[in-house]
């Protein structure tokens, strides 16, 4: 059995048989890994059927080009553009678009603060980054080229 009575070391000693209780801990779990899928609840999920016509958001590939001219006018897209209608008329742009991006392509004797001025209109107006185009004709002047 487990246990013994006299000997040499003098007193009782006990052994845990521990196979039984590994034996019942095994049933058990088997049992419940099979009750359990039975014990869950069925979710039933109604899917709208597929539609025929598939209809994509309307993406615009056009870029927005700001542009000032030397006696304070503005341009969208080369279009002139009533200065007070600019706001109106950049978050309409920006409404459809993924990337909110416009660039900014002013005359070089366009009047510094007038262009600050367009400049936080744009941003107020939903434009997250704001491009400098630089006009191809204009020649990098030397102290700016890499290199140089």
């Amino acid at each position: 059995m487990g246990m013994s009575t006299g000997g040499s070391k003098g007193g009782a000693q006990a052994d845990i048989n521990v196979t039984p209780l590994v034996d019942i801990c095994l049933v058990l779990l088997i049992i419940f890994m099979v009750m359990l899928p039975k014990n869950v609840p069925e979710i039933t999920v109604k899917v709208p059927p597929e539609s025929k016509t598939r209809q994509k958001p309307q993406q615009v590939n056009e870029n927005l080009v700001l542009g000032l001219t030397k006696d304070g006018g503005v341009t969208l897209n080369r279009n002139p553009l009533d200065r007070g209608k600019l706001p109106e008329t950049i978050e309409t742009q920006l409404k459809f678009r993924d990337k909110k991006v416009i660039f900014i392509n002013f005359d070089a004797d366009a009047k510094y603060g007038t262009a600050v001025e367009i400049l936080d209109i744009a941003k107020r107006s939903g434009a997250e980054v704001l491009g400098i185009m630089k006009d191809k004709d204009k020649p990098t002047p030397t102290s700016l080229r890499p290199g140089a």
